[in-house]
């Protein structure tokens, strides 16, 4: 961990899937989805963010606990798309609360963009089907991650293995279920999960490469307070 000498400003942490949650955060996606023209709901358990045409919602959950799975990471938000208005998702992606906010505003910001190069067909670019994996991983592989092969799927690995993302594998002859996109970072001490992601396989290839884009961002991000010092090799700076 490098140090440099300490103002009255925020640290400035890198990389940023290991700066943590921010509760003082400026930049949030319920920050972007307003700006980008999304009306509000509130309920006691959750707040939902509806876009104009009522076809994207996200969904940001009260943050309690659920009592039926103890230990297990929270999951507070939660991005839908659906092709008809108030009908099925035609797929999830959900963030755990301690997601770096930086990393869910990205994704928010790209689901809401309604300004990405046309794709072919006539469907909007947030029920587009997915194309390769590989072409939403680039990202990862610009940034220097390692790629491992196996299962059925692919692993990218950021330095010193703290931070990865795992491609879906796809149902196979048998029509065994496919898994989701996992993004996750660890502790560098043991395997405690920092944060998690989880994205359905039909999730739209460019809101992944999105995602992948934020994780491997490498500007450094304001805290006010440090990491733990067991999170793992980080830069702290602050700004001049």
């Amino acid at each position: 961990m490098t140090h440099h000498p300490r103002s009255r400003q925020p640290y400035l942490i890198a990389p940023r899937y290991l700066a943590g949650p921010d509760p003082d955060a400026t930049t949030t996606a319920a920050h972007v989805l307003q700006a980008a023209g999304w009306y509000t709901e509130h309920t006691p358990d959750h707040t939902d963010y509806i876009d104009p045409g009522g076809l994207r919602q996200a969904r940001h959950l009260a943050d309690v606990a659920d009592p039926g799975r103890p230990g297990q990471p929270l999951m507070t938000w939660e991005f839908t798309a659906s092709p008809v208005r108030g009908g099925p998702a035609a797929w999830t992606a959900w963030f755990c609360r301690d997601t770096p906010p930086e990393i869910v505003a990205a994704f928010a910001a790209a689901l809401a963009d309604d300004t990405p190069a046309p794709a072919p067909g006539t469907s909007p670019h947030y029920l587009q089907p997915p194309t390769s994996p590989g072409h939403a991983t680039a990202p990862l592989a610009a940034a220097g991650w390692t790629r491992d092969l196996g299962n059925g799927e692919a692993a990218w690995y950021g330095p010193h293995r703290q931070a990865a993302v795992i491609t879906p594998r796809f149902p196979d002859a048998s029509h065994q279920g496919a898994a989701n996109w996992l993004c996750a970072a660890r502790r560098a001490t043991d395997l405690t999960v920092l944060w998690l992601a989880l994205a359905c396989p039909h999730t739209p290839t460019h809101l992944i490469a999105a995602l992948c884009r934020a994780i491997t961002d490498p500007t450094p991000v304001p805290r006010r307070t440090p990491p733990a010092p067991d999170t793992g090799a980080l830069t702290i700076t602050h700004p001049a």
